[in-house]
């Protein structure tokens, strides 16, 4: 498989993911219970889901959490951005200090504080957007 067919598959599974994402509570909302159930569920693997951390549409949580929201709109910012860079990546040093900020936040929101949904959103976005700069690469390179 070439690598624009892989980034191809991987930008689609980006764009889908976030359509489902904002989905979820837009069925609810429309009274079509089962389908969102659907897309709740899907994510209840990745994510806690809990609602004091979550973001709410049309009188419903999203699929996701503040944090895993923002984490899959900065894959798709990301990946978008990655076109412009194509097979550009990053080193581990680098993504690591894009993560920093949610480890950061997540830890010591474990241990002294709780966190707000709009820093959540912040440190899930860093995030996001590094990683498919560093995992790309990689894709491509098991692909040689």
């Amino acid at each position: 498989m070439s690598p624009r067919r892989v980034y191809s598959l991987f930008l689609l599974l980006s764009v889908l993911s976030v359509a489902v994402i904002f989905s979820a509570p837009y069925l609810m909302h429309t009274g079509h219970t089962f389908l969102s159930s659907q897309c709740y569920h899907a994510f209840s693997f990745l994510c806690h889901q809990r609602p004091e951390r979550s973001i709410f549409m049309w009188g419903y949580t999203l699929a996701v959490c503040a944090r895993c929201t923002f984490l899959y709109i900065g894959i798709l910012m990301g990946m978008v951005a990655y076109l412009f860079r194509f097979e550009e990546g990053i080193r581990l040093k680098v993504m690591l200090l894009f993560a920093a900020p949610m480890v950061v936040d997540g830890f010591s929101q474990l241990l002294f504080r709780e966190s707000s949904n709009e820093m959540r959103a912040l440190t899930g976005v860093l995030l996001g957007v590094a990683i498919p700069f560093y995992l790309m690469p990689k894709f491509f390179k098991v692909l040689r």
